[in-house]
């Protein structure tokens, strides 16, 4: 008998990450990578395991579920906030450097890729079939390839056949990003364990589903995510919502399925889903309405929250649209909040001016452009940021976040949070680092579409949706489908 310690298993971990918007004209650059879109920059090697172990971030959860029983060899992990197609030089570079390790890793007992699913380059409509089937050509055909991916992921049969093992998020706020990692690596080592590939299946429902709909918390949708069966082993079963401003042809919502009974589990989910995606609720009020259902609400107190759907930064938009400010302000909203309000250029004249100074900002429109119709507000400047702070809430707690510089901004009875970057309001430390209380205040718009609800909606008397214009269109009907690669 050997005495020698048995070898523990070699995985190679990375991330690559982009949730693609092809309405916005902007293409997605490598620095914007490098950068990381106001908060966790591109971070390399060993970095990555101290970095990532205590995040809600799939590669996160994997890391510690993980690290007990393997070897892990960390690459890379990159994101950049929800913008235009990914450029072929970008793409190629990042995937190269994910795929290089991998050759140059020697034996591997296994591969980790923390995924979006909703990636459009210039010239791959389903950028995550084109990462993992170059990682498999780098890795070989026997390598266990496992992938987690975002719940508003746009899966294609494709890439499911390319992958061994696949788990999604299960909620919206995505509040389970590490536990869908560490379900990866549940899958993952019972196929090192084993030898063996579990029989799989995918299906892809008929009805897109807009993402104003695709909360989890609430409704037939999170009846649907009810259905869902524990990750043991090889027995898995997901389902993505996708994502429509992709605007592919793969950007409906889709189940995958694992293990014995897979085909059978997948046909009853995907009914289920086509049911529960038919009688989603996605009720819009205009910028005004809302604001008036919003005063009429609170008259006896409590907090309302107007969610600026359609120009939330996390699915693609600028950030920058003045409609639902303009609404606030002429309907006399007062203890009123916005946020955030992504303005470089009001936010520098407002560092340049300082607290009690004035700034004029030019209200824009949904491509970023000044908006005639909606005029120019001239705002007092309240209180000054860097911008860079720590999430306190339950999505992106201890998360470090950079808005670059930033005001606080007032028009009578309306505070405004704005920004030098884009990013989506989904943690109330955005306005409690610049000295406001959210909670204090009678109506809080913020520019998100879903997330906002885990740290806004507890204490909430009401959620609005308002639809004003902007790139992450909620309407399902406003969308064509026909997006192609330039070449």
């Amino acid at each position: 008998m050997s005495d020698a310690t048995p070898q523990r298993p070699r995985i190679l971990i990375a991330g690559f990450q982009h949730e693609t918007n092809t309405l916005n004209p902007s293409p997605t650059r490598y620095d914007d990578f490098v950068d990381g879109g106001g908060w966790m920059p591109m971070t390399q090697g060993a970095a990555l395991i101290d970095a990532f172990r205590p995040l809600n971030i799939a590669l996160g959860g994997f890391v510690r579920a993980a690290e007990v029983e393997v070897d892990l060899i960390p690459v890379l992990w990159t994101s950049a906030e929800p913008s235009g197609v990914v450029t072929a030089e970008a793409f190629d570079r990042i995937t190269a450097l994910i795929c290089d390790a991998a050759k140059e890793a020697g034996a591997l007992d296994g591969v980790y890729l923390d995924l979006h699913g909703a990636m459009v380059t210039e010239r791959f409509s389903d950028g995550e079939a084109e990462i993992a089937q170059r990682v498999r050509d780098a890795i070989g055909p026997e390598t266990p390839l496992a992938i987690s991916l975002d719940l508003h992921a746009n899966v294609s049969a494709a890439f499911v056949g390319i992958a061994d093992a696949v788990t999604i998020y299960r909620t919206y706020p995505h509040l389970d990003m590490d536990e869908t990692g560490a379900r990866a690596w549940a899958m993952l080592r019972a196929m090192i364990e084993t030898g063996e590939r579990p029989e799989k299946a995918f299906r892809q429902s008929t009805t897109r589903l807009p993402l104003s709909a695709q909360c989890t918390e609430f409704g037939p949708i999170g009846a649907l995510y009810d259905l869902l069966p524990e990750t043991t082993g090889a027995c898995s079963a997901d389902i993505a919502l996708g994502f429509p401003p992709a605007r592919i042809a793969d950007s409906f919502p889709s189940v995958v399925a694992y293990g014995t009974g897979s085909a059978a589990r997948a046909d009853a989910l995907v009914r289920a889903l086509n049911e529960a995606a038919t009688a989603a609720d996605n009720t819009l009020l205009s910028p005004e309405a809302a604001v008036a259902r919003a005063t009429a609400l609170t008259e006896d107190g409590g907090t309302v929250i107007l969610a600026d759907v359609q120009d939330n930064s996390g699915a693609g938009a600028t950030s920058a649209t003045g409609w639902l400010l303009r609404a606030l302000i002429d309907g006399g909203a007062e203890d009123a909040a916005l946020g955030i309000l992504c303005d470089p250029d009001a936010a520098a004249a407002a560092h340049r001016m300082g607290v009690g100074g004035k700034v004029t900002m030019r209200l824009r429109g949904a491509n970023g452009a000044p908006e005639p119709s909606l005029g120019d507000l001239t705002m007092e400047v309240a209180a000054l940021s860097s911008g860079r702070f720590t999430c306190t809430g339950e999505m992106q707690r201890d998360v470090v976040t950079d808005f670059g510089p930033s005001a606080l901004l007032r028009h009578g009875g309306v505070d405004v949070v704005v920004s030098s970057a884009r990013h989506q309001c989904i943690d109330q430390a955005a306005f409690t680092h610049i000295g406001m209380e959210p909670q204090a205040k009678r109506i809080v718009a913020v520019k998100s579409t879903v997330h906002f609800r885990a740290d806004f909606a507890p204490w909430a008397k009401a959620v609005i949706n308002v639809k004003a214009p902007g790139l992450a269109v909620c309407d399902i009907n406003e969308l064509t489908f026909d997006w192609t690669p330039d070449d």
